[in-house]
């Protein structure tokens, strides 16, 4: 009965280890273009992408995205919702609380930069000092230069923040005279200014560097799927010729493979 059952398997175009119920990695993500933009609910972005490359490479797990915001992320990960983070760092509010995961070695390197109207901004000098400017930011992000406080009212009152949920009106409050700058990841803004190209000659774009992402893979140590497991399929498809393309397209610095075994660790709460 089982060959039966595999011969007819075979004959509607299944395999046999399409046949065995995979394992769930739940892979959290929350507006943070061009990794998860969402648009209408629907996600698109290099997360998406890397999820789709990882479920035709292998056979033995099936990610799935489920969607959070940055400021859920970490009570949704303690609640279970999610195993996994793509794109992402410990720093950024990882190390607080009771949050026991395992990290990868850096996968990709990514920044963020501060942008400004070339009309008011006349030279790099302009960045220099930020103390009496008015800026934007993306709430529920951890930065630097406010040590990197994520509360809203600290941002607001103490650093002149305007914190909004969606990145690309935080260029246009620029653009439109509405800020005089904003934080930017650089990736996103390669990517827009691909698409609105007009706005690359109005604006000017810091060589001081607010912010450099190491971007790592968190995963849950509990999780039958192991950190060096994931890296290493996360770096194979990384390598793949379409996701490549876009990674250099957006001006992404892809890292080279560790050689196992990985100097992983797991963090936990303080």
């Amino acid at each position: 009965m089982k060959f039966v059952t595999l011969i007819l398997l075979a004959l509607l175009g299944f395999s046999v280890e399409e046949a065995h119920a995979k394992t769930v990695v739940k892979v959290g993500g929350y507006e943070f273009p061009p990794y998860i933009e969402i648009v209408d609910g629907r996600a698109s972005g290099l997360t998406v992408e890397l999820i789709s490359e990882l479920n035709k490479m292998q056979h033995s797990y099936h990610f799935e995205l489920v969607l959070t915001t940055p400021i859920r992320r970490f009570k949704d990960y303690q609640k279970g919702l999610f195993d996994s983070v793509f794109f992402e760092n410990p720093d950024w509010g990882w190390l607080q609380g009771n949050n026991i995961i395992s990290n990868s070695p850096v996968i990709a390197t990514d920044s963020e930069v501060f942008i400004a109207l070339k009309q008011f901004a006349k030279s790099q000098a302009w960045f220099d000092n930020l103390e009496n400017r008015t800026l934007v930011g993306i709430l529920g992000y951890h930065y630097p230069l406010a040590n990197y406080e994520s509360n809203p009212s600290v941002l607001e009152n103490e650093y002149k923040m305007t914190l909004l949920s969606n990145h690309k009106r935080s260029i246009e409050l620029v653009l439109k005279k509405r800020s005089d700058s904003a934080i930017v990841t650089r990736s996103y803004l390669n990517q827009y200014f691909s698409k609105y190209p007009k706005s690359k000659h109005l604006l000017l774009v810091s060589e001081r560097i607010a912010q450099t992402y190491n971007h790592q893979l968190l995963l849950r140590p509990t999780h039958t799927l192991d950190i060096s497991t994931l890296y290493k399929w996360v770096k194979r498809a990384l390598a793949q010729d379409n996701i490549a393309a876009r990674l250099k397209q957006l001006g992404l610095q892809q890292h080279p493979l560790t050689p196992l075994p990985l100097p992983s660790q797991t963090i936990t709460p303080n």
